[in-house]
């Protein structure tokens, strides 16, 4: 591997002080990944993460995923959000925690494969880019997002193919299949991995031999066996839970519907916006990485590097694709291929200085030129780095959303019911249930899939009507914040407006929370709020039952 490099058995002293210089530069990141990780850990828990932890607790509790929680998703991130509460604790801190975890052990797969396909030393720069385009605000690094939860089964299952050498064992199919199949469960898009795996397991057997088809044919079959496993597990478990029905519904029934919302010819202008918006801050490291496209079919770029580096690219890329919506957090499973091109980008200006320069002087000339680039990443989001709070933090990106009001609404609500009583947030603020520790009265903990553009909305708008007035839950809380709807245009609105008349006939005005700005919120509860008058249209509502008694609205 070495000498494919332009090195030699023989490292000089020199050269093994640069890589040591290298894998301590990788200990520096990740611990300053984690310092700021550790200190912006209590970050309120917006929507995503607050179905994911959610669910989360309900699994903890014994409740399977679907039944009290409805969401397209596969549950792999239910269960990773359980496994960081059970060990962190069931706060936003222990789940912002589990990912420090897990983001560290991807740090360590990138530098693994780095350092197999391009070498120590421009291994090592691979992982300290992947530690900070991971922990970039704009592509929400500091988010616990199920795309987190792809990136590490994904390089896990490619350093289990690699380490031995292709063609790879069944041993080492079976085990990448497995991971795949986990990375599966985090989110369906990872299914796009999984052709690519089969490609490279395929990829150095002899094709042109009945034995070498024969072997390429064994190892995709364990590959593909392996990656079975996990589903068949979660299908066998949900069928003895008593939700395989509803899972199958909503995360291959509804989310066909969802995936065909918006056309394609909006594309390709949505993903060179969140494109241009993820490396705002750390533009030089994704520069650095297409110049590392173009390097990887230089000369003195390995084959093995091409094929692993350029088809683990092209997989990223594609699972990002489905459904065109080009989320800003979608974009985290590019960033391992991102950063082992700034790892190649890195090999071919090392080779090419070696050409004019003493090899030593070249690998000083990279190094600095790489620090020279990640000081330009922090001191772009020095703010978000050194100095915001939690709160700022999620203010700054997601403005008077009502994520840092949920914790107090929720403290409200716990402090006045039992366990046993049902709440009901009518808006999409799921992160309610979590703080509250209160089941919802309805499966439906987003309102989004009810003003959608499908052949289901008005049945799916009946059934949480009906949930509720069933359940007819102790608290209700009316979120009066368009993105809490986002209703489309001529869309059947029912269920907004029976929300408000169920609220106004069946429920008592206990607290309002008004967001006057992103620095400024007023709560007021019982009795004061009968003569507060509302400064801002960002309002969150909360009601109590006005008796024991059924209650309903036309």
């Amino acid at each position: 591997m070495n000498a494919a490099l332009g090195g030699s058995k023989r490292r000089r002293p020199a050269t093994r002080v640069a890589e040591r210089l290298a894998l301590a530069a990788v200990v520096l990141a990740m611990l300053f990944s984690a310092a700021v990780r550790i200190r912006l850990a209590d970050t309120p828990f917006e929507r995503d993460e607050g179905e994911y932890a959610y669910a989360g607790q309900l699994v903890l509790q014994g409740v399977p995923p679907y039944e009290l929680a409805y969401n397209m998703k596969f549950p792999g991130a239910y269960y990773a959000y359980a496994a960081a509460f059970a060990v962190f604790g069931e706060t936003p801190s222990g789940a912002h925690l589990g990912l420090l975890v897990v983001n560290a052990a991807t740090t360590l797969f990138v530098l693994l494969l780095g350092r197999r396909l391009l070498g120590e030393f421009a291994g090592a720069l691979a992982a300290c880019a992947f530690v900070l385009l991971s922990l970039d605000r704009f592509v929400m690094g500091i988010f616990a997002h199920a795309t987190h939860f792809v990136t590490l089964p994904v390089t896990a299952a490619l350093w289990v193919l690699l380490r031995s050498g292709l063609p790879a064992s069944w041993r080492s199919s079976l085990g990448a299949g497995v991971l795949l199949g986990i990375a599966v469960l985090m989110k369906q898009h990872a299914l796009v991995y999984l052709p690519f795996a089969a490609a490279l397991v395929a990829w150095q057997a002899p094709l042109r031999t009945a034995d070498g088809r024969r072997a390429a044919a064994s190892g995709i079959a364990w590959l593909a066996a392996g990656a079975a496993i996990p589903f068949a597990a979660l299908l066998a478990l949900f069928a003895f839970q008593g939700v395989l029905g509803a899972f199958w519904f909503w995360t291959f029934g509804y989310a066909s519907e969802y995936v065909s919302e918006i056309a394609f010819s909006g594309a390709p202008s949505r993903f060179l916006r969140t494109l241009e918006k993820i490396s705002r801050a750390d533009r030089a490291l994704w520069i650095a990485a297409a110049l590392g496209l173009g390097a990887l079919w230089l000369r003195g770029t390995s084959r093995e590097a091409r094929v692993v580096i350029g088809g683990l690219l092209c997989a990223s890329l594609l699972a990002v694709v489905p459904g065109y919506y080009f989320r800003e957090h979608y974009f985290i499973v590019v960033l391992p291929a991102a950063a082992l091109l700034v790892g190649v980008a890195a090999a071919a200006a090392e080779r090419a200085l070696a050409a004019r320069a003493p090899a030593h002087a070249s690998r000083i000339a990279v190094a600095v030129a790489g620090l020279a680039l990640a000081s330009s990443c922090l001191i772009a989001q020095r703010d978000f780095l050194f100095r915001w709070s939690p709160r700022e933090l999620s203010r700054t990106h997601y403005g008077t959303n009502p994520f840092v009001e949920s914790a107090e609404v929720a403290r409200y609500i716990r402090e006045r019911t039992g366990v046993d009583d049902r709440i009901a947030v009518l808006g999409s603020e799921p992160q309610i249930y979590f703080h509250a520790g209160r089941r919802s009265a309805t499966g439906y903990i987003y309102m989004y899939p009810l003003l959608e553009n499908h052949a289901l909305t008005a049945t799916m708008q009946d059934e949480m009507i009906r949930q509720v007035i069933e359940a007819h839950p102790a608290y209700l809380v009316f979120v009066s914040i368009r993105s809490s709807w986002q209703s489309l245009p001529n869309m059947d609105q029912r269920v907004l407006k029976w929300s408000q008349r169920y609220a106004s006939a069946c429920y008592d005005l206990v607290g309002i929370a008004d967001i006057h700005s992103p620095t400024e919120t007023t709560f007021v509860w019982d009795e004061a709020v009968k003569d507060y008058e509302p400064k801002s249209q960002s309002l969150v509502y909360t009601l109590r039952r006005k008796s024991d008694a059924p209650c309903s609205a036309s």
